[in-house]
């Protein structure tokens, strides 16, 4: 069981009070965290995080870069497959394959400069 996040921040119940969460919600919050901090930013897990955050948005490569992220990011959660990964102007779209069914996430990346 995890403590549901929202925003950077502890999700609050109703009453004010954080809550836990299991199951599909905690797998893919699990991944979402893995997904989308750059590898190396949290000091006490160096390996946490992935590249996917760094990619270059004009990359001519950046499917198969973004793949690889992808991968490497989920590799530690063992119940997580990817089934499919798109590359989108403000991120990437996945399936994820779980013991709870097909799970979608999408993690922002790239965002527009006004």
């Amino acid at each position: 069981m995890d403590t549901a996040l929202l925003n950077g921040d502890f999700a609050l119940s109703a009453s004010g009070i954080p809550f836990s969460i299991g199951g599909a919600s905690e797998l893919l919050q699990r991944a979402m965290i893995r997904l989308c901090v750059p590898r190396g930013a949290f000091p006490y897990d160096p390996s946490l995080g992935s590249s996917l955050p760094s990619l270059d948005p004009d990359d001519p490569d950046l499917y198969h870069h973004a793949f690889s992220a992808v991968q490497e990011a989920l590799l530690p959660l063992p119940d997580l497959t990817l089934l499919s990964l798109a590359v989108l102007p403000t991120g990437v779209s996945l399936s994820l394959g779980s013991p709870y069914g097909a799970l979608p996430l999408f993690c922002p990346l790239w965002k527009e400069v006004a």
